[in-house]
């Protein structure tokens, strides 16, 4: 979507709005820069659990890129009601609904990394060494008491025993996949989201894979 000379939203320029035939190929760069979101989410996610990992200079640039990217959402979002106002063909609908799905979770995925940023900054390196002695001595002392009671706190990343197949009833054999937990569903139990692509369900509305929810005893997972 390259710029023009009128004016645009937020005094920006025009820019050329693509045709509705470019549709394919304006999909197959959403899709992209969703994957390049759900990597840069990957890497990060260790840093929910060990926030110093990163420094106050790796976070804000996180932020700066990301920020950029959300700035620029409403090109992605306009293009697609551009074309929902004209007069398309079934197939032309059809394949502008799945680029306006790609841009809902492209956004989606971006407003998850800047949460996670906002998350991030309050636990960088920087702020870790300014604090004293003290100030770390309770947090690491408040941290092992979470732990004892919950050892597999709300969205932490593990692994988790789970069948490939639905008829596989003998849990002995039983992979590690990779999981998320969702919650403690009570003592000592956990229901935890099953990431693997061998056991997507479908997609929601957003064009996301929908991966299946296990409930699991602390036996049966294990922190990443």
């Amino acid at each position: 979507m390259a710029r023009g000379d009128g004016g645009g939203r937020d005094g920006r320029a025009e820019p050329e709005w693509r045709p509705v035939t470019d549709v394919d190929m304006m999909t197959a760069v959403v899709l992209e820069q969703l994957g390049a979101n759900r990597d840069q989410l990957r890497t990060l996610e260790p840093a929910r659990r060990v926030p110093h990992l990163l420094d106050d200079h790796t976070v804000e640039r996180i932020k700066q890129v990301f920020g950029e990217q959300r700035d620029d959402l409403w090109l992605w979002v306009e293009t697609g009601e551009r074309w929902q106002a004209q007069d398309l063909s079934a197939a032309e609908a059809a394949k502008v609904d799945q680029y306006v799905a790609a841009v809902e979770a492209f956004a989606a995925s971006n407003t998850v990394i800047l949460e996670l940023a906002d998350e991030l900054a309050a636990g960088t390196i920087n702020k870790t060494l300014a604090k004293s002695d003290l100030e770390l001595g309770v947090e690491t002392l408040a941290g092992a008491l979470a732990r004892q009671a919950n050892p597999f706190p709300d969205a932490s990343p593990v692994q988790v025993r789970h069948p490939l197949t639905a008829g596989d009833t003998d849990e002995t054999s039983w992979p590690w996949l990779t999981g998320l937990v969702v919650g403690m569903a009570a003592p000592g139990q956990w229901d935890i989201v099953v990431i693997d692509d061998r056991l997507v369900e479908g997609l929601d509305a957003g064009g996301n894979p929908v991966y299946p929810v296990c409930r699991r005893a602390a036996e049966a997972i294990r922190l990443r």
